[in-house]
């Protein structure tokens, strides 16, 4: 049946092979154990030559020629170039990991990155420490060679590029601390980050001569928080340098509670409004002189002015992951300029997605790659099937065409906010009811006025700097605020929602691009996935016990209510549960012990930690009466169960340092133990 629409959407087959791509990279990091890079070679070898052997010696045949077999074999090369990709960037990287903790350890290497995790405490700062070298270590031992510390309150006078000795204490990296949480671990292993600690004392050994670069950069900083000072000079470097670490927390969380914190963030949004706007200046501005007009390609003139600019624009921001994305479409779109080609692709898109994904295989695994994708495809879709008339529509003759434009305008907004909103229900648990009403104040703010002005701003410090410039910006981004500000106040602004099944994403996925690649009608198939992932918002597949791997705490849920058999320890484990369930509401135990069910009972160590002896006799009491039952604590309670109890049937604080973190499912069937190191599987960036 869907042999003739394949074949008739033959120019749209190669929008396919980044989605392949991604789904071979997904599939290699969904895997247990790491596969040998000589097995992954060699199969993918053995797949590709086997389709290109089939296709030529059968090219002939109706099986080729009158059906569409041939989308089926470009999507299997597509999906093993990603696996074999995902692969081979594994074993270019081969990041090394440190398996023990140091105590203390004198290090040398380069500061390569500053942080203010803290921005209550400005003097508590995370540094980033490259080309590590350790004093008196073991020749065997492949130790890290970048590490992330903390610097807690001690002062440090340095700037990255500096040579520093500092005596830390390193720990290995963290996992995660649920099923679907954040995986330091391994965004840590592809930034090349092998451990991380704590500073106990440092020096500067020398200062490496800034590049102009970076000269450039820290001073066009502290013009702008000269020209514009307190909140509003943070976000303005924000917005212009990347330096976000001055803005007020508070603010933050403004910007998050209503939906724009992706202002805040260089990326798509700012880059094409750089590019556009310095597109618009020089070409109007050439325009004036009607010789230049008149005898030359104004436009391209200008397409070529703004890709150099753009890319001063991605060196004075940082060189984040989310601007080079940003510049990379951008430029593919000025040269289509260049060419005579439409400048507002799908192609072009998938070109930057396959050189992306091509280079850097984990970035499917960022949200930023997969909001500033999702928002530019449902935009670009728009802009293929259905701009033409929404254009005639919006500059059509009439009274009404003064509110016209806006309207299509907001329908841009609006688009890219619904296309991005499954993604960030996903990654956040957080959803925003007025995020549409944000973005429809914001976005408009900010492209018409605070970029614009902000451009011209930086551009006037060349002769000194404008006053009325800067004052036009301040006063735009004063609006910014104010207006974040006003709608998180709002009712239903943020609204916590549990972790959804990992089905809702990919449905929705598979829906939004089905709609959005394919031009036939069939696309509307795509609705029939969007609409099954619904179910799976809604859910429940958490578990009902949680069992922290140092055995510091464990917490079962029931109804709202997060219990956890203790409030001072293990505090990081039971706020990540109770906040991907929706944000529950966290008690403790009322007691001892609590029989959650006929089979399993929890028993909680803490009460009793200031008499031993009475703890072991209650303990063997307890277990006495329920000899059948799993027994979870968070005590080495084997000591005293194990007459009564099968060893089998005890998980305490001695299993889980041997084993991991733990979950449970209560089911009419019995609890059924699901073990975080298990389902996380044995991978490079994983410590054993």
């Amino acid at each position: 049946m869907m042999t003739p629409f394949l074949l008739n959407e033959y120019s749209r087959w190669f929008l396919w092979w980044p989605v392949g791509l991604a789904a071979g990279i997904l599939l290699y990091f969904q895997l247990e154990n790491e596969p040998s890079l000589t097995v992954v070679l060699s199969s993918f070898i053995f797949i590709l030559s086997s389709l290109i052997g089939v296709r030529y010696l059968y090219r002939q045949h109706k099986l080729f020629t009158e059906t569409a077999c041939l989308f089926w074999i470009y999507a299997l090369i597509s999906l093993a170039t990603g696996f074999t990709l995902a692969k081979v960037r594994i074993e270019f990287l081969a990041t090394p990991l440190l398996k023990e903790t140091i105590r203390s350890v004198e290090v040398t290497g380069t500061l390569i990155d500053i942080e203010h995790p803290d921005l209550k405490k400005p003097e508590k700062r995370r540094i980033t420490i490259d080309q590590v070298q350790y004093d008196h270590a073991n020749p065997s031992q492949n130790l890290p060679t970048k590490i992330r510390v903390n610097t807690a309150a001690m002062k440090l006078d340095a700037e990255p590029g500096d040579q520093l000795k500092c005596r830390v204490s390193l720990l290995p990296l963290s996992p995660p601390v649920s099923l679907q949480g954040y995986d330091f671990q391994r965004q840590a292993y592809f930034a090349g980050i092998g451990a991380v600690g704590r500073v106990q004392s440092c020096q500067t050994l020398s200062k490496k001569p800034k590049t102009r670069l970076y000269q450039a950069r820290y001073a066009l900083t502290q013009q702008l928080r000269k020209h514009l000072p307190g909140p509003t000079g943070e976000i303005a470097a924000a917005l212009i340098t990347g330096d976000r670490s001055g803005i007020p927390k508070d603010i933050r969380q403004h910007f998050t509670d209503s939906g724009i914190a992706h202002i805040l963030a260089i990326s798509g949004l700012h880059v094409t409004l750089v590019a556009g706007i310095i597109f618009f200046l020089i070409r109007r501005g050439l325009a004036l002189v009607p010789y230049l007009a008149e005898n030359y390609l104004i436009k391209k003139w200008a397409a070529v002015i703004a890709m150099g600019a753009t890319g001063l624009y991605l060196a004075i921001s940082g060189y984040g992951f989310p601007a080079q994305r940003a510049f990379m479409m951008t430029t593919l779109a000025l040269i289509g300029i260049l060419y005579d080609r439409n400048p507002l692709s799908m192609r072009s898109l998938a070109i930057a997605a396959t050189v992306i994904l091509s280079l850097y295989p984990e970035s499917i695994l960022s949200i930023s790659f997969q909001l500033s994708f999702a928002a530019v495809i449902g935009l670009v879709a728009v802009y293929e099937g259905g701009y033409q008339p929404l254009k005639d529509w919006m500059v059509r003759q009439s009274a009404q065409r003064w509110f016209r434009r806006p309207l299509g305008y907001g329908f841009g907004i609006i688009l890219t906010t619904l296309a991005t909103t499954p993604f960030v229900v996903y990654t956040f648990n957080r959803f925003t009811l007025q995020a549409i009403l944000g973005n429809l104040i914001a976005i408009p703010i900010t492209s018409l006025w605070i970029m614009p002005s902000g451009v011209l701003a930086v551009l006037s410090l060349t002769m000194g700097g404008s006053d009325i410039l800067f004052w036009f910006w301040g006063l735009g981004i004063h609006w910014l605020s104010k207006s974040a500000e006003w709608i998180a106040a709002l009712p239903g602004a943020a609204i916590l929602v549990a972790t959804p099944h990992p089905s809702f994403l990919i449905l929705t996925t598979v829906g939004g691009l089905w709609l959005c690649l394919w031009r036939q009608r069939w696309r509307w198939l795509g609705i029939v996935p969007l609409i099954a992932s619904v179910g799976f918002l809604f859910y429940n597949h958490h578990p009902h016990v949680y069992l922290a791997g140092d055995g510091s705490v464990i917490a079962y849920r029931f109804e709202k209510i997060l219990y956890v058999s203790s409030e001072k320890r293990g505090r990081f484990y039971f706020e990540q549960w109770a906040r991907e369930q929706g944000g529950l509401e966290i008690k403790p135990w009322p007691g001892f012990n609590m029989l959650i069910t006929p089979d399993v009972l929890l028993m909680n160590d803490p009460y009793h930690q200031n008499s031993r002896h009475q703890y072991a006799k209650d303990s063997e009491q307890v277990c006495r009466q329920h000899d059948k039952a799993f027994i979870l604590s968070n005590g080495y309670i084997w000591r005293y169960c194990r007459r009564f109890v099968p060893t089998q049937n005890i998980i305490d604080r001695h299993s889980l340092h041997k084993n991991g973190t733990q979950f449970v499912y209560l089911t009419n069937h019995g609890p059924v133990f699901v073990g975080l190191s298990h389902r996380l599987g044995h991978r490079p960036w994983r410590i054993d």
